[in-house]
């Protein structure tokens, strides 16, 4: 027993030559497993065939630097708008005047006028405006009608000129049976198409309440009337003032008639 364990520790536990081969064999086979793995992945390239493809170096440090330029472009871009709003928006105020030696200095709301001015202002050189009866003057083209005041809410009146004046047959059963000498009548009636009139209205009748005035107007639908003429043009739809006087007889009835 002494003896074989000597044996034993002599040889050393080596392996025999059997298994020496297996593990040969599986140290291969892992190696040349490992090879193809690394093959698959890529690891493993071919070398001096000329087909491998190029590195490229980028350059990180360029790319940021450019995109630091652009954000500090895009500040400065909109510093400048901001800049061009804010002046825009405040008021442009006028530079102060500047002092002429000599030049005289008026009071506040004082009104300077030249010589042509003055001239004009003389009331020595305007003509006097002729007035009959109460009638104003109108100013225009030779053969206007005459203005003769304001009427219902202040629209202005024109004297009456007959295109037919209205027979005592046409009048007569409107007017009252009782009329003295003096007695007159006033309506104002509005202008339209064909010389007749229309919205008349009573302005005046003497005596007063003698209903003449109403006699006038329920009569007026038979009256023609030109319209009246501004500038040589005849304006329909302007209101003209319409007079009867009256004598004791229908027969003589005297009709305004202005031209």
């Amino acid at each position: 027993m002494v003896a074989s364990r000597n044996v034993m520790a002599k040889q050393g536990y080596q392996a025999s030559p059997r298994e020496r081969a297996g593990a040969m064999a599986f140290a291969a086979v892992t190696t040349l497993l490992v090879f193809l793995i690394m093959w698959r992945m890529g690891a493993v390239t071919g070398f001096g065939d000329g087909k491998g493809t190029r590195l490229t170096a980028i350059d990180l440090f360029a790319e940021g630097q450019d995109k630091k330029e652009a954000q500090k472009q895009d500040q400065k871009q909109q510093k400048q708008a901001q800049s061009a709003e804010a002046a825009a928006s405040q008021p442009v105020t006028a530079p102060p005047p500047v002092p002429v030696p000599g030049k005289v200095e008026w009071p506040e709301g004082f009104i300077e006028l030249s010589r042509n001015d003055y001239r004009s202002t003389d009331i020595g050189n305007m003509k006097r405006a002729e007035s009959g009866g109460g009638q104003q003057a109108s100013a225009g083209s030779p053969g206007d009608s005459a203005s003769v005041g304001q009427g219902p809410g202040g629209v202005r009146l024109y004297a009456a000129q007959w295109y037919r004046e209205p027979t005592d047959a046409e009048i007569g059963p409107y007017l009252p049976q009782r009329r003295m000498q003096g007695d007159w009548a006033m309506i104002a009636c509005k202008t339209i198409e064909k010389y007749h009139v229309e919205d008349c209205q009573e302005l005046g009748e003497s005596p007063p309440g003698s209903g003449l005035a109403r006699a006038i107007r329920q009569a007026s639908w038979q009256f023609l009337v030109r319209p009246p003429r501004v500038n040589g043009k005849p304006q329909i739809g302007e209101w003209v003032r319409i007079r009867f006087d009256f004598r004791a007889k229908k027969s003589d009835t005297v009709v305004e008639a202005a031209g």
